[in-house]
């Protein structure tokens, strides 16, 4: 395992940040397993750098919240290459022709994005941005470290306990060279570290209702995913990362 983590990290920074890395990279089982097991480490980089903008940017003007929210959620799409945000616009699309799930499929590859498409990508990005500016001033910068790391570990417990939507892609690629028992056992282990350095940082309370919610959305989320997808895809995978930051996002703002 230890001599795959710099090929891992190599690859997790290719595949699901805008990092340049721009060479061939071995794709074999053991390096995809590590490229998986390394995803919340890319979250906690994600998030240390929204958590260092907002200190400075605390420390340094009298910019108002919502200047503030505009800089770390444009970030947040910068780091990630807006991959996150693509998905959630086809999944929008697909779900909501109220088609059969072979059609939904179909949508979900058609790299044009269409009206429901625009609207979720609106509502996310303005929910964001009226959500963070209620909180970017005030919330623990700790927080804002765990945000992408948390939504990163869901991905990987629901990437590693459903099968995919379909038999070709980038995700059912990775999802047929990986080992799900091992990718889980990591993926529950990051979890417990997460919210253990979290109650000791921001407090039990809170912890407790973040480890609920969690728990209760990404179950529903898998179960929504197999009942109008017949699995999961890249692009669900990307729709799950910004429905969970912005859920973790609210939790702030009503507990915090």
């Amino acid at each position: 395992m230890a001599k795959h983590i710099g090929i891992g990290l190599l690859l997790t920074l290719q595949f699901f940040s805008t990092f340049p890395v721009k060479k061939n990279l071995p794709m074999k089982k053991a390096q995809l397993n590590a490229m998986y097991i390394l995803l919340p480490m890319l979250g906690l980089l994600f998030g240390g750098i929204l958590a260092m903008t907002a200190l400075l940017i605390r420390e340094t003007t009298s910019s108002g919240s919502l200047l503030l929210a505009l800089i770390l959620v444009v970030l947040s799409l910068a780091l990630s290459g807006g991959l996150h945000m693509d998905g959630l616009a086809d999944v929008a699309d697909a779900f909501f022709s109220y088609k059969e799930k072979e059609k939904r499929l179909e949508i979900m590859g058609d790299p044009r994005i269409g009206a429901f498409g625009a609207m979720a990508l609106i509502v996310m990005i303005a929910g964001k941005l009226i959500i963070v500016s209620e909180t970017a001033l005030t919330v623990s910068l700790w927080m804002i470290l765990f945000i992408p790391a948390t939504s990163r570990i869901g991905l990987l417990l629901i990437f590693s306990s459903t099968q995919s939507a379909k038999s070709s892609g980038l995700a059912a690629f990775f999802q047929s060279k990986t080992d799900h028992r091992k990718i889980a056992r990591w993926g529950y282990l990051w979890f417990v570290l997460i919210m253990a350095a979290a109650a000791m940082l921001v407090g039990w309370q809170l912890t407790l209702v973040i480890i609920l919610t969690f728990t209760v959305a990404s179950l529903c989320y898998r179960k929504w995913c197999m009942k109008h997808f017949g699995g999961v895809t890249g692009d669900l995978f990307g729709t799950y990362i910004e429905g969970m930051e912005l859920l973790l996002w609210i939790l702030l703002l009503f507990f915090i």
